[in-house]
């Protein structure tokens, strides 16, 4: 693995200041600039209906994707505007290192003029996120991690930095935000259910919102029917590095690039299981089921 690239401290330095540059820039420049400013000739959709994209996930995807390429040698990008016209990002997968990007995390919300959307970029080794940023621009907040050096909190504003630690939650009630979307039909009626009967659900919208939550103690649980490279190489590097615990949700193997199915991150080990076991229980056939 390509590790190496992350083990000297100047060279971790070096990227989370030139990463945090590009996405307070990417955002000053184009998304705050669109954000309540769309028209409707400025949005369409993808997969479905509630599958948006606008003009500033597109122009900032390119100028993102224009600042990564060759940085630290790495010269593969994968976004996630231009994996939808592709059809098929499997190939890019294949390379051992490279940058995946979500120029906009919570689309929708950006369109509807809700807060919480943010911009993630991750450095992938041999499949395996390795470092992860996201900037969250209406907070003024900056959160990234590095495999095996923690998880780090920066306010833009200050540029005062804290490292990010999960604690044990004294509160009772189960507490996260979770959706279905992913999960086949004849399975997701009664994982919805339970859900919602175990848990207080929240709706974020965003998995990067979300997994800065999770990190700062705000929420329990993450529960999401189907993966992606860009939504959750943040979310499991970050949960992991803050102390958390991430699984695919099935089977509670390790995440990567390549994994297919539902995830859980949770605050500790105790919760994941006692989330997992509330929300898909050891005789639900779902525990079964093969991506």
């Amino acid at each position: 693995m390509n590790d190496i690239l992350i083990q000297n401290n100047k060279s971790r330095t070096q990227i989370v200041n030139y990463l945090m540059n590009i996405l307070i820039n990417v955002n000053k420049n184009i998304i705050l600039h669109y954000y309540k400013n769309l028209k409707s000739e400025d949005i369409s959709t993808k997969s479905s209906n509630e599958d948006f994209v606008s003009i500033a996930d597109k122009k900032s995807e390119k100028f993102i994707s224009d600042q990564l390429i060759g940085f630290f040698g790495v010269n593969v990008i994968l976004g996630e505007e231009a994996a939808f016209l592709v059809n098929n990002y499997d190939k890019y997968l294949q390379n051992s290192l490279l940058w995946v990007v979500d120029p906009i995390d919570g689309t929708k919300n950006y369109i509807n003029g809700k807060k919480e959307f943010c911009s993630m970029i991750s450095l992938v080794s041999s499949n395996v996120p390795i470092a992860t940023f996201i900037y969250y621009p209406l907070k003024n907040t900056f959160v990234y991690a590095f495999k095996k050096f923690g998880a780090y909190i920066v306010d833009t504003n200050t540029n005062i930095s804290s490292k990010l630690l999960i604690k044990p939650s004294k509160i009772l009630k189960l507490i996260g935000s979770g959706g279905t979307k992913g999960i086949p039909k004849n399975y997701r009626q009664s994982i919805l259910n339970n859900l919602k009967t175990n848990t207080e659900r929240l709706f974020i919208g965003s998995a990067g919102i979300e997994t800065i939550m999770l990190a700062k103690n705000e929420i329990q649980f993450i529960f999401h029917g189907r993966v992606t490279p860009w939504d959750h190489s943040p979310m499991y590097l970050i949960t992991k590095e803050a102390g958390g615990s991430v699984y695919m949700a099935i089977n509670k193997s390790e995440f990567d690039v390549k994994s297919k199915g539902s995830i859980l991150a949770a605050s500790n080990l105790q919760i994941w299981n006692k989330i997992r076991d509330l929300i898909i229980p050891s005789d639900n056939p779902y525990r079964k089921y093969k991506n």
